[in-house]
């Protein structure tokens, strides 16, 4: 086989695989800060958060918080599914109160062991482990729609 047949069928397979992994919605890293989805990009703001923008640089979603939630609402965009967005990012805002709250109570407990207020150390665990079992129901519901394409 000639070199630039052999190129040819190469630059063929590859630009197929490139459409397929736009219209999947497949992501490649660009650089540190910011993905491509599609034909959306996923940036790391300047305040930590994750956005969804178009090439038009119109941002679609702003200041999500975890990246693979980003991934998905960016995935189900591609795909026009509004409605599971709309569920991704109600639990991500679950996900991310619950995830306040467990800093919040670990933080109280360091205070009340200091003061060796068991009783109030004992009952503060509850409810971190609370919030923990919530965070991960949450987060279970979140990869259900990660594995549904």
């Amino acid at each position: 086989m000639n070199k630039p047949k052999l190129l040819e069928e190469l630059d063929t397979a590859t630009d197929l695989a490139a459409s397929m992994a736009l219209k999947k919605g497949v992501p490649i890293p660009i650089s540190k800060k910011s993905t491509l989805v599609g034909n959306l990009l996923i940036e790391k703001n300047t305040d930590g958060f994750f956005d969804i923008v178009n090439f038009d640089k119109k941002t679609l979603h702003k200041d999500i918080s975890v990246f693979d939630v980003a991934m998905i609402v960016a995935q189900k965009y591609i795909s026009n599914d509004f409605s599971s967005i709309k569920k991704v990012l109600y639990l991500e805002s679950r996900f991310v109160k619950y995830h306040i709250d467990m800093t919040h109570y670990l933080h109280c407990m360091k205070s009340a062991k200091k003061k060796k207020d068991t009783e109030r150390f004992a009952i503060l665990q509850d409810k971190f482990q609370t919030a923990e079992m919530l965070a991960e129901n949450v987060k279970n519901n979140l990869n259900i729609f990660k594995s549904m394409k």
